[in-house]
């Protein structure tokens, strides 16, 4: 009885993260579509979570994968669910999405307002060779995901 107690808790809990993510184009990228793929690098992590706690987030979720295989499905999605953002930074290269940071339209789930990014890089339009999705939802603000994001990029020099 204890155990589908902590299962049912465990899902209601969930429904909030699914719910804002839901209807999303890259929702198949951010969501592990593609971790068979011994080329991609995925993460994907939800609350509780110390890492995220410390960044006002709900939800980290990223995709990394050659660009030669990924980067036109993903920049085709990353488009789309960019359309109707609130606010938006994208730069083209060479005819190319090269890099893309959108703030969504917040979602409300359970009086809660829910933030919601899309960052994307494509790093052979700089002779790189990858394509890196980045989603991130939760109370944090541009700033601070901003900064989370400039961050990480330093520490993976």
């Amino acid at each position: 009885m204890t155990r589908l107690l902590i299962i049912i808790l465990l899902m209601i809990g969930g429904a909030g993260t699914v719910s804002a993510q839901s209807g999303l184009a890259i929702d198949k990228f951010i969501n592990g579509g593609y971790s068979s793929d011994t080329k991609v690098t995925a993460t994907y992590m939800t609350a509780p979570n110390k890492f995220l706690s410390s960044h006002k987030l709900n939800v980290f979720a990223s995709f990394k994968g050659p660009s030669a295989t990924y980067a036109s499905e993903v920049e085709r999605m990353v488009l789309s669910d960019g359309s109707s953002a609130a606010a938006k930074n994208v730069r083209y290269k060479n005819g190319k999405l090269y890099f893309a940071f959108y703030m969504l339209k917040p979602v409300v789930i359970e009086n809660n307002r829910i933030n919601r990014y899309i960052y994307y890089l494509n790093s052979a339009a700089n002779k790189g060779s990858d394509v890196l999705l980045v989603y991130l939802e939760g109370r944090a603000g541009e700033r601070d995901v901003t900064e989370l994001i400039k961050n990480m990029a330093q520490k993976a020099k």
